[in-house]
């Protein structure tokens, strides 16, 4: 009676959270990077992942699920994002996007994972000038018509030349922590530790998930997560400090998993997800705004409302344990998968590839992955 209460509680925290809004700053969508997903199997399926998540990817997709885990296991993921047609089969992308992570069972404390995402644009060409006059200014141009701006045909006097190399990356460290609290419960929490940088100026902020799966008979899984559950706020270190809060998001779905004894098993996955979506301004702001008959819309105090929700659809089939089969729809964009497994004396090894269609481009994704 008493985990019931406990998981009851923990619930209701969970839906006050999603339900109150969370003032942000100055702007919201704040560390997008932390959508793109991860692990080649979940996006393969279409990242419906929220309820299954029984692998160590659970950390990123649903940390509940990392009870299901054994007592080690790790991941690591590879991406081309964003086709640009120059380089090979597997560096064609703009973006370098990467995951690692490991888990580990304690025994009567619960599972512990430790998770690495970073998102990078690497050799950024910075461009100056070249003071071809050796007037102390940097950029002057023949103006040609006297108004004091740049025209076409008006050519630079200095050369432009390029002064360096510069990344715009971001990254996040995921602390995780799961315990199976009932024979049908699961509960588990991210602490995430967030680092971007572009140029001389970097951001840094931090935020929580938690999550809950619920397995009520054999082969049904519910999961839940509540994405930046207090808002993830990043605060750069510019002159005036600007803030930027990720507002929350909840993702929920169903999953059913099933075994044909002498061919193999499969899994199929439902998620939907909130979106952080139109701004509405507070009470007071929207008062003081009336009374001055003003057009201001949106200014520090604004909060972030729910947008809409996205909706997600993929399935996986694993031939003799062996091959696996993936395919899905992620909201956006088609997403196909395929995987290998093997058995090393008692290891588990996985290889996963995964493509995701996109309007800026093809992506692909390869993940190799091991339990034991």
């Amino acid at each position: 009676m008493k985990i019931h209460f406990i998981y009851l509680v923990l619930i209701i925290i969970c839906l006050f959270l999603s339900i109150n809004t969370f003032a942000a700053d100055e702007g919201s969508h704040a560390a997008e990077f932390l959508s793109h997903g991860v692990g080649a199997r979940a996006l393969g399926m279409g990242s419906a992942f929220v309820a299954i998540a029984d692998d160590a990817t659970a950390t990123y997709w649903n940390p509940a699920g990392l009870t299901k885990v054994k007592k080690h296991s790790f991941s690591a993921m590879y991406s081309d994002t964003f086709s640009t047609g120059d380089g090979g089969f597997l560096s064609k992308g703009l973006v370098s996007y990467n995951f690692v992570n490991y888990v580990h069972q304690i025994e009567e404390i619960g599972s512990i994972g430790l998770s690495w995402i970073r998102l990078g644009i690497d050799d950024i060409p910075r461009t100056t000038f070249i003071d071809i006059d050796n007037n102390g200014r940097l950029g002057d141009f023949q103006d040609i018509n006297g108004n004091g701006v740049k025209d076409d045909g008006e050519p630079y006097i200095d050369r432009p030349t390029v002064a360096d190399y510069f990344s715009n990356t971001d990254n996040a460290l995921l602390i995780s922590y799961a315990r199976q609290i009932h024979s049908m419960v699961a509960v588990g929490g991210n602490l995430k530790l967030l680092s971007q940088s572009i140029y001389e100026y970097t951001g840094r902020g931090f935020g929580i998930d938690i999550g809950f799966i619920l397995s009520p008979y054999k082969g049904l899984r519910i999961g839940t997560l509540l994405l930046d559950a207090t808002g993830t706020q990043i605060r750069w270190n510019t002159a005036d400090n600007p803030a930027f809060t990720r507002g929350r998001r909840l993702r929920f779905g169903s999953a059913y998993q099933f075994t044909f004894p002498s061919f193999g098993k499969g899994s199929i996955g439902l998620d939907f997800e909130t979106d952080q979506g139109d701004f509405e301004e507070d009470t007071e702001n929207e008062t003081q705004s009336n009374n001055d008959n003003s057009d201001q819309s949106v200014n520090e105090n604004t909060t972030v409302s729910g947008g809409g929700i996205l909706s997600r659809i993929g399935a996986e089939y694993i031939l003799f344990d062996t091959l696996a089969l993936r395919c899905g729809w992620n909201g956006k964009g088609l997403s196909l998968g395929s995987g290998v497994q093997l058995q090393v004396s008692n290891m588990t090894f996985f290889v996963d590839y995964a493509f995701n269609t996109h309007t800026l481009g093809g992506s692909q994704r390869i993940s190799v992955s091991g339990q034991f």
